[in-house]
């Protein structure tokens, strides 16, 4: 069980980290790329090459401005915790401090679910409050071992975690970016990177882009 929860939690850092580097070095070319777009679009209306957008686009652009302006606002006034909030919070408390730990493993587990439960409830988020309440009540160290049936009990439980963590491993290996690993392991394994490929194939792109732009309207600044 801790193995899996272990390889899952490496295959999390794994993806993240190579998630964070694509996002640096080549979606940091794209914005590049798009913005080079841009400005070619509105040369060549300038130009006379292209009709101008359509006033509906822009009053489009200018509604996702204003919500995108509102939504900041929104996050930046956040609101007062609910008396539900509060309640939830309590009952996660009192479930999962670390005090009521009977020994090191077991308070280093309440501890990490009570920091979570503190960032929960800083976001005025019930559900997962509710969600790390409801994570702690069905594991098996909450399973004391005087209760009925305690042995029987944690075995269901372990063999519910584990079918949880195969299901969430699935779903990893079908995302985009696990694809994106593979590929660049793959390729790796045939002599040649494909991550340096891509950005060398996007740099490629900007570089025609600015070239572009130079004829149409002269040096990009």
């Amino acid at each position: 069980m801790l193995r899996r929860e272990s390889e899952l939690d490496a295959l999390k850092v794994e993806l993240q980290k190579l998630q964070s580097r694509y996002l640096g070095e080549i979606g940091s070319l794209y914005r590049e790329l798009s913005e080079l777009e841009d400005r070619i679009f509105e040369a060549e209306v300038r130009a006379g090459l292209r009709p101008p957008a359509a006033d509906e686009d822009l009053e489009t652009e200018r509604t996702d401005s204003a919500g995108t302006a509102a939504m900041s606002f929104q996050c930046s006034n956040r609101s007062q915790p609910s008396d539900e909030l509060k309640k939830v919070f309590r009952d996660v408390a009192k479930s999962i401090h670390p005090d009521l730990a009977a020994d090191g493993p077991e308070w280093s587990r309440r501890h990490s679910l009570m920091a979570e439960a503190n960032r929960a409830y800083a976001e005025r988020d019930a559900d997962r409050l509710r969600l790390i309440l409801h994570a702690w009540q069905n594991h098996p160290d909450s399973i004391a071992d005087d209760e009925p049936n305690a042995t029987a009990r944690r075995v269901a439980l372990l063999e519910q975690q584990l079918a949880v963590i195969d299901a969430e491993f699935a779903e990893l290996r079908k995302s985009a970016i696990h694809r994106l690993k593979t590929k660049i392991e793959s390729t790796r394994a045939e002599g040649w990177d494909l991550f340096a490929e891509m950005r060398l194939q996007v740099k490629a792109e900007v570089g025609r882009a600015k070239a572009r732009l130079v004829k149409l309207r002269g040096p990009v600044r």
